[in-house]
């Protein structure tokens, strides 16, 4: 299947575009997010490569300034730098949270196949945007309905009430963004 989506900001000062592919041997996403930072305006490409149950096997991030980000992980925590310096600070994480971006909510969503009522709690690898700086964040999931779900960042006391797709991709996440209407998927 093949998807694109599209989010602006709540300010309109950003915006993203995601291409989507999911296929029988995995996800692969590719996107194009713009923002300003300090008042200056930075545009970010991004693609992740998933597996078929939505755990990050590889992550490139390119700034239009010329700074990249190239992360591997095994889908079981364990992560590398350009696919050869190890960053165990990151051991134990298996999502990526690329701050800029609505779509990252996704691969938890799918990931944890959670019923409505559960919840999860993570540790994320966080992508700051534009600093490409990683981090590790504290994160919590809950399941409030069919496409309802609580977002909560454990450190930032930050929480969000998010209204999904049936696909797991995010239409509404109040104050930041919000989804395109229009067509958006190609099968």
């Amino acid at each position: 299947m093949q998807r694109e989506s599209s989010w602006t900001g709540w300010d309109h000062q950003g915006s993203e575009h995601l291409r989507l592919h999911i296929g029988s041997d995995g996800v692969d996403a590719a996107s194009r997010v713009e923002g300003r930072h300090a008042g200056a305006p930075w545009q970010l490409t991004y693609r992740l490569q998933l597996d078929v149950h939505w755990r990050l096997q590889r992550l490139s991030a390119r700034l239009t300034d010329g700074r990249e980000c190239h992360l591997s992980i095994d889908g079981h925590g364990q992560w590398w730098r350009d696919e050869q310096v190890l960053l165990s600070s990151l051991t134990g994480c298996i999502d990526i949270d690329i701050a800029a971006t609505p779509f990252t909510n996704t691969l938890p969503i799918r990931r944890l196949g959670l019923s409505i009522g559960e919840s999860s709690t993570l540790r994320v690898a966080l992508l700051s945007v534009p600093a490409l700086t990683l981090s590790i964040a504290r994160q919590r999931y809950t399941r409030l309905s069919s496409r309802g779900w609580r977002y909560e960042g454990l450190d930032s006391g930050f929480t969000a009430q998010l209204e999904v797709d049936d696909q797991g991709l995010v239409l509404d996440y109040p104050d930041t963004f919000r989804r395109k209407h229009g067509p958006c998927m190609s099968c």
